[in-house]
């Protein structure tokens, strides 16, 4: 082979390696062009969420009677999220606690009224103080919230007078 031959061959190859670098980078480029435009648009949308704040987490009732009849405290549950949140319920921990909530849907910034109620008649607590939580159930993300209720009965009526008096 002579020099000629060699320069043309290496040129030759120079110019097809190009021009297969050019067709993958502008076909690639098509190719690829509505996989970034679709990752950018996700990377640019706000992040959607939902969370609940509640105000205050605990409360403590005291000392109560037994004849003092049903107690209630009520919490503020605020949607601090983007999203609206939906409350599928507010089951309580005992049978001696009920709850309600103002509203079954929280928009986005609002607030609700969550309130708990405790029947100090209800049964016998060998325990002196005690607590009781209520949780909130709703398509919140993360863990469901819950709030706790502290109270100490007088059994001023008597185990016997309870609406489920202790199996002596």
């Amino acid at each position: 082979m002579t020099k000629t031959t060699t320069l043309v061959l290496t040129f030759a190859a120079a110019i097809v390696i190009s021009a297969v670098i050019a067709f993958i980078l502008l076909g690639g480029e098509s190719i690829l062009a509505p996989a970034i435009e679709k990752s950018s648009k996700n990377s640019q949308a706000p992040i959607r969420s939902s969370r609940l704040i509640i105000s205050p987490k605990e409360y403590d009732f005291g000392k109560i009677k037994q004849s003092g009849g049903v107690v209630s405290t009520s919490f503020r549950v605020f949607n601090n999220g983007s999203e609206d949140v939906i409350i599928e319920g507010v089951p309580t921990s005992c049978s001696c606690t009920s709850a309600e909530i103002s509203k079954q849907a929280i928009k986005f910034g609002e607030t609700a009224e969550l309130k708990v109620m405790f029947d100090p008649n209800y049964h016998y607590e060998s325990d002196g103080r005690f607590f009781r939580t209520t949780t909130i159930k709703s398509n919140a993300q993360g863990e469901d919230p819950e709030v706790k209720i502290w109270v100490e009965v007088e059994y001023d009526l008597g185990k016997d007078k309870l609406k489920f008096p202790p199996k002596e």
